[in-house]
């Protein structure tokens, strides 16, 4: 299944949302209770964002010495 077929966000629209909850948390107008929402959707964001980074790290081949391709 791609990532289209399922909508989730792109590596950078993750990123994206993580400098909105910063942005927000930033606030001196926000809440106690909405700092505590944001972090967590802020954790969750990091979560997927670093297993979409693993995921991409263990795509990857390198052409070794020998003109072989072998995983990076």
């Amino acid at each position: 299944m791609s990532r289209e077929a399922d909508n989730s966000p792109t590596l950078e629209e993750r990123f994206a949302n993580l400098e909105d909850i910063v942005a927000k948390m930033e606030d001196q107008n926000v809440s106690l209770d909405e700092s505590f929402e944001l972090y967590k959707k802020g954790l969750d964001e990091v979560k997927h964002a670093n297993e979409m980074i693993q995921g991409m790290e263990k795509a990857m081949l390198v052409l070794n010495s020998d003109g072989q391709l072998e995983e990076f």
